[in-house]
Protein backbone atom coordinates (compact mmCIF):
# COMPACT_ATOMS: atom_id res chain seq x y z
CA UNK A 1 0.00 0.00 0.00
CA UNK A 2 3.04 2.18 0.71
CA UNK A 3 3.79 2.55 -2.75
CA UNK A 4 0.26 2.32 -4.13
CA UNK A 5 -0.96 5.13 -6.68
CA UNK A 6 -3.65 7.65 -5.37
CA UNK A 7 -6.72 6.13 -7.19
CA UNK A 8 -5.88 2.45 -6.19
CA UNK A 9 -5.84 3.65 -2.79
CA UNK A 10 -9.03 5.33 -3.15
CA UNK A 11 -10.43 2.07 -5.12
CA UNK A 12 -9.45 -0.35 -2.12
CA UNK A 13 -10.60 2.02 0.60
CA UNK A 14 -14.44 2.54 -1.86
CA UNK A 15 -14.40 -1.31 -1.83
CA UNK A 16 -13.59 -1.98 2.42
CA UNK A 17 -16.25 0.66 2.92
CA UNK A 18 -18.78 -0.86 0.53
CA UNK A 19 -18.00 -4.66 2.46
CA UNK A 20 -17.97 -3.33 5.82
CA UNK A 21 -21.87 -1.58 4.98
CA UNK A 22 -22.93 -4.76 3.47
CA UNK A 23 -21.75 -6.90 6.42
CA UNK A 24 -23.21 -4.27 8.89
CA UNK A 25 -26.36 -4.03 6.95
CA UNK A 26 -27.35 -7.63 6.68
CA UNK A 27 -27.61 -6.81 2.93
CA UNK A 28 -25.29 -10.02 1.99
CA UNK A 29 -27.47 -11.15 -1.27
CA UNK A 30 -25.73 -8.11 -2.92
CA UNK A 31 -22.93 -10.53 -3.09
CA UNK A 32 -25.62 -12.96 -5.32
CA UNK A 33 -26.25 -9.95 -6.97
CA UNK A 34 -22.76 -9.28 -8.27
CA UNK A 35 -22.32 -13.01 -9.05
CA UNK A 36 -25.12 -13.40 -10.83
CA UNK A 37 -25.60 -10.54 -12.61
CA UNK A 38 -22.42 -7.95 -13.43
CA UNK A 39 -20.22 -10.81 -13.39
CA UNK A 40 -22.33 -12.05 -16.22
CA UNK A 41 -22.35 -9.46 -18.13
CA UNK A 42 -26.21 -8.25 -16.69
CA UNK A 43 -26.76 -5.05 -15.01
CA UNK A 44 -30.05 -7.04 -13.67
CA UNK A 45 -31.96 -9.99 -13.62
CA UNK A 46 -31.96 -12.30 -16.64
CA UNK A 47 -34.35 -14.93 -18.36
CA UNK A 48 -32.00 -17.77 -17.52
CA UNK A 49 -31.09 -16.83 -13.88
CA UNK A 50 -33.14 -19.87 -13.10
CA UNK A 51 -29.96 -22.27 -12.78
CA UNK A 52 -28.68 -19.93 -10.06
CA UNK A 53 -32.13 -20.65 -7.73
CA UNK A 54 -33.35 -22.80 -6.29
CA UNK A 55 -36.97 -24.20 -7.68
CA UNK A 56 -40.60 -26.21 -7.63
CA UNK A 57 -41.30 -28.06 -10.24
CA UNK A 58 -45.04 -26.79 -11.49
CA UNK A 59 -46.11 -30.27 -12.92
CA UNK A 60 -47.87 -31.15 -16.01
CA UNK A 61 -49.88 -34.41 -16.91
CA UNK A 62 -51.07 -36.02 -19.68
CA UNK A 63 -50.18 -32.72 -21.76
CA UNK A 64 -51.06 -32.09 -25.35
CA UNK A 65 -49.13 -30.10 -27.72
CA UNK A 66 -51.35 -27.01 -29.59
CA UNK A 67 -52.55 -29.15 -33.36
CA UNK A 68 -50.54 -26.71 -36.11
CA UNK A 69 -52.41 -24.54 -38.27
CA UNK A 70 -53.22 -25.30 -42.06
CA UNK A 71 -50.97 -22.79 -42.93
CA UNK A 72 -48.55 -22.85 -40.34
CA UNK A 73 -44.83 -21.18 -40.73
CA UNK A 74 -46.52 -20.53 -44.49
CA UNK A 75 -47.47 -16.59 -43.15
CA UNK A 76 -43.53 -15.22 -42.67
CA UNK A 77 -43.30 -11.93 -40.88
CA UNK A 78 -41.78 -8.70 -42.24
CA UNK A 79 -38.08 -8.46 -42.87
CA UNK A 80 -39.09 -4.90 -40.61
CA UNK A 81 -40.80 -7.38 -37.94
CA UNK A 82 -37.76 -9.99 -37.77
CA UNK A 83 -35.39 -6.91 -37.56
CA UNK A 84 -36.83 -5.94 -34.59
CA UNK A 85 -37.32 -9.50 -33.20
CA UNK A 86 -33.58 -9.39 -33.39
CA UNK A 87 -32.51 -6.14 -32.09
CA UNK A 88 -33.94 -7.16 -29.17
CA UNK A 89 -32.19 -10.43 -28.42
CA UNK A 90 -36.05 -12.70 -28.83
CA UNK A 91 -35.48 -15.96 -28.28
CA UNK A 92 -39.12 -17.03 -28.91
CA UNK A 93 -41.76 -15.97 -30.67
CA UNK A 94 -44.99 -17.56 -31.74
CA UNK A 95 -48.78 -16.45 -32.79
CA UNK A 96 -51.44 -18.97 -31.80
CA UNK A 97 -54.83 -18.04 -33.44
CA UNK A 98 -58.17 -20.25 -33.83
CA UNK A 99 -56.78 -23.23 -31.16
CA UNK A 100 -53.82 -23.50 -33.32
CA UNK A 101 -50.26 -22.85 -34.12
CA UNK A 102 -49.86 -20.34 -36.91
CA UNK A 103 -46.38 -19.34 -36.60
CA UNK A 104 -43.52 -20.09 -34.57
CA UNK A 105 -39.69 -19.24 -34.48
CA UNK A 106 -36.84 -19.66 -32.17
CA UNK A 107 -33.27 -17.84 -31.29
CA UNK A 108 -30.46 -18.43 -28.76
CA UNK A 109 -31.60 -20.30 -25.99
CA UNK A 110 -34.91 -20.46 -26.96
CA UNK A 111 -37.03 -24.09 -27.78
CA UNK A 112 -40.34 -25.53 -27.34
CA UNK A 113 -39.30 -26.81 -24.42
CA UNK A 114 -37.14 -23.96 -23.23
CA UNK A 115 -37.91 -23.03 -19.61
CA UNK A 116 -37.07 -19.12 -19.31
CA UNK A 117 -38.08 -16.48 -16.90
CA UNK A 118 -41.39 -14.95 -17.26
CA UNK A 119 -40.57 -11.88 -14.91
CA UNK A 120 -43.92 -10.16 -14.38
CA UNK A 121 -45.81 -11.71 -16.81
CA UNK A 122 -46.23 -14.47 -13.72
CA UNK A 123 -48.25 -11.82 -11.67
CA UNK A 124 -51.22 -12.76 -14.07
CA UNK A 125 -50.75 -16.36 -13.33
CA UNK A 126 -51.36 -15.46 -9.23
CA UNK A 127 -54.10 -13.48 -9.98
CA UNK A 128 -56.05 -16.42 -12.13
CA UNK A 129 -55.12 -19.03 -9.02
CA UNK A 130 -56.73 -16.13 -6.49
CA UNK A 131 -60.01 -16.77 -8.49
CA UNK A 132 -59.72 -20.23 -8.82
CA UNK A 133 -59.23 -19.73 -4.52
CA UNK A 134 -62.69 -17.63 -3.98
CA UNK A 135 -64.38 -20.13 -6.39
CA UNK A 136 -63.26 -22.97 -4.20
CA UNK A 137 -64.08 -20.77 -0.88
CA UNK A 138 -60.61 -20.62 0.27
CA UNK A 139 -60.84 -16.80 0.10
CA UNK A 140 -64.03 -15.36 0.93
CA UNK A 141 -64.29 -12.69 -1.71
CA UNK A 142 -61.72 -10.36 -3.26
CA UNK A 143 -62.91 -7.86 -0.60
CA UNK A 144 -61.43 -10.21 2.04
CA UNK A 145 -59.00 -8.44 4.43
CA UNK A 146 -55.38 -9.29 4.23
CA UNK A 147 -54.82 -9.90 8.07
CA UNK A 148 -57.28 -12.89 7.98
CA UNK A 149 -54.70 -14.68 6.13
CA UNK A 150 -51.25 -12.81 7.37
CA UNK A 151 -52.30 -11.47 11.14
CA UNK A 152 -48.63 -10.68 11.57
CA UNK A 153 -49.51 -7.38 9.54
CA UNK A 154 -51.64 -6.35 12.44
CA UNK A 155 -49.42 -2.92 13.91
CA UNK A 156 -50.88 -0.32 15.69
CA UNK A 157 -48.55 1.99 14.28
CA UNK A 158 -49.47 1.58 10.96
CA UNK A 159 -53.48 1.21 11.32
CA UNK A 160 -53.52 1.07 7.13
CA UNK A 161 -51.95 -2.72 7.36
CA UNK A 162 -55.16 -3.73 8.53
CA UNK A 163 -57.40 -2.56 5.70
CA UNK A 164 -56.13 -3.87 2.90
CA UNK A 165 -58.14 -6.27 0.62
CA UNK A 166 -57.48 -8.63 -1.56
CA UNK A 167 -58.46 -6.80 -4.78
CA UNK A 168 -56.39 -4.04 -3.39
CA UNK A 169 -53.17 -6.32 -3.98
CA UNK A 170 -54.35 -7.57 -7.34
CA UNK A 171 -55.12 -3.95 -8.51
CA UNK A 172 -51.50 -2.61 -7.14
CA UNK A 173 -53.79 0.37 -4.96
CA UNK A 174 -52.81 -1.13 -1.54
CA UNK A 175 -50.21 1.98 -0.31
CA UNK A 176 -47.66 -0.73 0.71
CA UNK A 177 -44.14 1.07 1.36
CA UNK A 178 -42.73 -0.37 -1.99
CA UNK A 179 -40.03 2.04 -4.29
CA UNK A 180 -40.43 -0.46 -7.55
CA UNK A 181 -36.45 -0.47 -9.16
CA UNK A 182 -34.41 -3.24 -11.10
CA UNK A 183 -31.09 -1.45 -11.60
CA UNK A 184 -30.31 -0.41 -7.74
CA UNK A 185 -28.65 -3.79 -6.11
CA UNK A 186 -30.19 -2.30 -2.84
CA UNK A 187 -33.14 -1.59 -4.03
CA UNK A 188 -36.28 -3.62 -2.33
CA UNK A 189 -36.84 -4.90 -5.36
CA UNK A 190 -33.41 -6.62 -5.79
CA UNK A 191 -33.32 -7.52 -2.17
CA UNK A 192 -36.91 -9.65 -2.78
CA UNK A 193 -35.44 -10.88 -6.15
CA UNK A 194 -32.25 -12.45 -4.07
CA UNK A 195 -33.20 -12.73 -0.35
CA UNK A 196 -33.23 -16.16 0.74
CA UNK A 197 -35.88 -15.23 3.43
CA UNK A 198 -38.50 -13.55 0.97
CA UNK A 199 -41.39 -14.31 3.51
CA UNK A 200 -39.49 -12.91 6.34
CA UNK A 201 -38.68 -9.64 3.98
CA UNK A 202 -42.04 -9.28 3.26
CA UNK A 203 -43.85 -9.39 6.51
CA UNK A 204 -41.03 -6.57 7.72
CA UNK A 205 -43.29 -4.35 4.59
CA UNK A 206 -46.32 -1.66 5.98
CA UNK A 207 -48.59 -0.22 4.26
CA UNK A 208 -48.16 3.31 4.74
CA UNK A 209 -51.08 5.22 2.31
CA UNK A 210 -54.79 4.24 2.30
CA UNK A 211 -55.70 1.49 0.58
CA UNK A 212 -57.62 1.79 -3.07
CA UNK A 213 -56.57 5.53 -3.18
CA UNK A 214 -53.95 5.21 -5.91
CA UNK A 215 -52.53 2.82 -8.23
CA UNK A 216 -48.54 1.99 -7.81
CA UNK A 217 -46.90 -0.89 -9.32
CA UNK A 218 -45.35 -2.72 -6.67
CA UNK A 219 -43.96 -6.10 -7.12
CA UNK A 220 -44.72 -6.85 -3.44
CA UNK A 221 -48.43 -6.40 -3.43
CA UNK A 222 -48.38 -9.83 -5.84
CA UNK A 223 -45.70 -11.14 -3.47
CA UNK A 224 -48.18 -10.87 -0.48
CA UNK A 225 -51.00 -12.47 -2.40
CA UNK A 226 -48.50 -16.01 -3.02
CA UNK A 227 -48.09 -15.97 0.85
CA UNK A 228 -51.63 -15.55 1.52
CA UNK A 229 -52.71 -17.69 -1.38
CA UNK A 230 -50.35 -20.75 0.41
CA UNK A 231 -52.21 -19.93 3.98
CA UNK A 232 -55.86 -20.05 2.66
CA UNK A 233 -55.25 -23.26 0.58
CA UNK A 234 -52.55 -25.12 2.73
CA UNK A 235 -50.57 -25.95 0.14
CA UNK A 236 -47.57 -24.78 -1.81
CA UNK A 237 -47.88 -22.38 -4.34
CA UNK A 238 -46.33 -23.90 -7.50
CA UNK A 239 -48.59 -27.27 -5.98
CA UNK A 240 -51.89 -25.26 -6.30
CA UNK A 241 -50.73 -24.15 -10.07
CA UNK A 242 -50.17 -27.61 -10.91
CA UNK A 243 -53.39 -28.61 -9.68
CA UNK A 244 -55.56 -26.29 -11.24
CA UNK A 245 -54.03 -24.71 -14.00
CA UNK A 246 -51.13 -26.30 -15.31
CA UNK A 247 -52.38 -29.91 -15.32
CA UNK A 248 -56.37 -28.80 -16.47
CA UNK A 249 -53.98 -26.81 -19.31
CA UNK A 250 -52.57 -29.66 -20.26
CA UNK A 251 -49.70 -28.03 -20.41
CA UNK A 252 -46.79 -29.61 -22.63
CA UNK A 253 -44.17 -29.56 -20.45
CA UNK A 254 -43.08 -28.65 -16.34
CA UNK A 255 -42.58 -25.20 -15.57
CA UNK A 256 -40.71 -24.23 -12.84
CA UNK A 257 -41.01 -21.51 -10.39
CA UNK A 258 -37.75 -19.63 -8.72
CA UNK A 259 -37.65 -19.80 -4.85
CA UNK A 260 -35.84 -17.81 -2.18
CA UNK A 261 -34.50 -20.92 -0.65
CA UNK A 262 -34.20 -24.44 -1.03
CA UNK A 263 -37.37 -25.78 0.41
CA UNK A 264 -38.55 -22.46 0.39
CA UNK A 265 -41.39 -19.76 -0.72
CA UNK A 266 -41.83 -18.94 -4.19
CA UNK A 267 -40.85 -15.82 -5.77
CA UNK A 268 -44.62 -15.13 -6.47
CA UNK A 269 -44.77 -11.71 -8.46
CA UNK A 270 -41.78 -13.10 -10.85
CA UNK A 271 -39.76 -16.19 -11.96
CA UNK A 272 -42.47 -18.47 -13.58
CA UNK A 273 -40.21 -20.56 -16.04
CA UNK A 274 -41.87 -21.96 -19.23
CA UNK A 275 -41.95 -21.50 -22.62
CA UNK A 276 -44.33 -19.62 -25.58
CA UNK A 277 -46.51 -22.51 -26.53
CA UNK A 278 -47.19 -23.17 -22.58
CA UNK A 279 -47.34 -19.58 -21.79
CA UNK A 280 -50.18 -19.00 -24.35
CA UNK A 281 -52.75 -21.02 -22.77
CA UNK A 282 -53.03 -18.83 -20.24
CA UNK A 283 -53.97 -16.44 -22.54
CA UNK A 284 -55.99 -18.66 -24.40
CA UNK A 285 -57.83 -19.30 -21.22
CA UNK A 286 -58.60 -15.77 -20.77
CA UNK A 287 -59.83 -15.35 -24.40
CA UNK A 288 -62.31 -17.78 -23.48
CA UNK A 289 -63.93 -16.60 -20.16
CA UNK A 290 -61.55 -18.80 -18.18
CA UNK A 291 -62.65 -21.81 -19.94
CA UNK A 292 -60.40 -24.88 -21.33
CA UNK A 293 -62.20 -27.17 -24.09
CA UNK A 294 -65.22 -26.67 -22.06
CA UNK A 295 -63.94 -27.16 -18.34
CA UNK A 296 -64.63 -24.05 -16.68
CA UNK A 297 -60.82 -23.61 -14.66
CA UNK A 298 -61.14 -19.87 -13.49
CA UNK A 299 -64.94 -18.28 -12.69
CA UNK A 300 -66.21 -15.77 -16.47
CA UNK A 301 -67.37 -13.31 -13.32
CA UNK A 302 -63.82 -13.08 -11.96
CA UNK A 303 -62.38 -13.22 -15.52
CA UNK A 304 -64.47 -10.70 -16.52
CA UNK A 305 -63.76 -8.29 -13.65
CA UNK A 306 -59.82 -9.15 -14.06
CA UNK A 307 -59.81 -7.54 -17.08
CA UNK A 308 -61.73 -4.23 -16.47
CA UNK A 309 -59.98 -1.19 -16.03
CA UNK A 310 -58.69 0.14 -11.88
CA UNK A 311 -57.20 2.83 -10.38
CA UNK A 312 -55.06 2.92 -13.81
CA UNK A 313 -56.97 2.26 -16.96
CA UNK A 314 -54.69 0.33 -18.09
CA UNK A 315 -54.29 -2.04 -15.44
CA UNK A 316 -56.68 -5.17 -13.99
CA UNK A 317 -56.01 -7.43 -11.98
CA UNK A 318 -52.96 -7.77 -12.69
CA UNK A 319 -53.07 -7.72 -16.54
CA UNK A 320 -52.57 -4.92 -18.50
CA UNK A 321 -55.15 -3.65 -20.64
CA UNK A 322 -55.11 -1.64 -23.92
CA UNK A 323 -58.47 -1.00 -25.13
CA UNK A 324 -58.38 1.75 -27.05
CA UNK A 325 -55.02 2.09 -28.12
CA UNK A 326 -54.98 0.28 -30.95
CA UNK A 327 -57.60 -0.90 -33.53
CA UNK A 328 -59.03 -3.53 -31.29
CA UNK A 329 -58.75 -4.30 -27.66
CA UNK A 330 -55.84 -5.65 -26.36
CA UNK A 331 -54.88 -7.12 -22.88
CA UNK A 332 -51.60 -8.35 -21.92
CA UNK A 333 -49.27 -10.46 -19.71
CA UNK A 334 -46.18 -8.37 -19.13
CA UNK A 335 -42.13 -9.14 -17.49
CA UNK A 336 -39.16 -7.17 -17.78
CA UNK A 337 -37.23 -7.35 -20.69
CA UNK A 338 -40.33 -8.09 -22.83
CA UNK A 339 -41.68 -11.01 -22.00
CA UNK A 340 -45.43 -10.59 -23.78
CA UNK A 341 -48.24 -12.69 -23.92
CA UNK A 342 -50.77 -10.60 -26.24
CA UNK A 343 -53.85 -11.70 -26.39
CA UNK A 344 -56.70 -9.93 -28.97
CA UNK A 345 -59.97 -11.31 -28.18
CA UNK A 346 -61.31 -9.65 -31.92
CA UNK A 347 -58.88 -12.35 -33.48
CA UNK A 348 -59.20 -14.95 -30.95
CA UNK A 349 -55.40 -14.71 -30.98
CA UNK A 350 -52.85 -14.85 -28.77
CA UNK A 351 -49.55 -14.19 -29.60
CA UNK A 352 -46.00 -15.11 -27.05
CA UNK A 353 -42.62 -12.79 -27.59
CA UNK A 354 -39.87 -14.03 -25.12
CA UNK A 355 -36.49 -12.31 -25.31
CA UNK A 356 -33.63 -10.62 -23.45
CA UNK A 357 -34.33 -6.94 -24.19
CA UNK A 358 -36.96 -4.44 -24.57
CA UNK A 359 -37.10 -1.19 -25.27
CA UNK A 360 -37.88 2.32 -23.59
CA UNK A 361 -41.33 2.95 -23.18
CA UNK A 362 -43.63 5.59 -25.20
CA UNK A 363 -46.69 6.81 -23.30
CA UNK A 364 -46.37 4.22 -20.79
CA UNK A 365 -46.25 1.18 -23.05
CA UNK A 366 -42.82 -0.69 -24.01
CA UNK A 367 -41.93 0.80 -27.83
CA UNK A 368 -41.24 -2.86 -28.94
CA UNK A 369 -44.88 -4.10 -27.12
CA UNK A 370 -46.70 -1.36 -29.50
CA UNK A 371 -44.67 -2.25 -32.69
CA UNK A 372 -45.75 -6.24 -31.78
CA UNK A 373 -49.23 -5.33 -31.37
CA UNK A 374 -49.61 -2.84 -34.41
CA UNK A 375 -48.03 -5.69 -37.11
CA UNK A 376 -49.59 -8.48 -35.29
CA UNK A 377 -53.37 -7.14 -36.03
CA UNK A 378 -52.04 -5.90 -39.39
CA UNK A 379 -50.95 -9.31 -40.48
CA UNK A 380 -53.83 -11.23 -38.97
CA UNK A 381 -57.02 -8.74 -39.50
CA UNK A 382 -58.52 -10.23 -42.56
Amino acid sequence: MKHASPILKAILLILISFNVYILLSGKTYVYKAIKIGYMQGNASASIEDVSFFETRTVASENGEQWPLGADYNQKKISEEFRARLEKNESIAYTVIQDDSIRYEEYWGVGSRTSKTNSFSAGKSIVSMLVGIAIEEGAIDSIHQKVIDFIPEYKNKKYPYNSEVTVEDLLTMSSGMDWNEGYINPLAITAEAYLTEELEELLLQINFTSKPGAKWNYQSGNTQVLGILLERATGIRLSEYASEKLWKPLQASDDALWMLDHENGVEKAYCCFNSNALDFARFGHLYLNDGRWKGQQIVDSTYVATSLKASLNEQYGYSWWLYNTEYKYPVFCMSGINGQYVINIPKLNLVAVRLGHKEEKKLEDQPKDLIFYIEKIIEQYDI
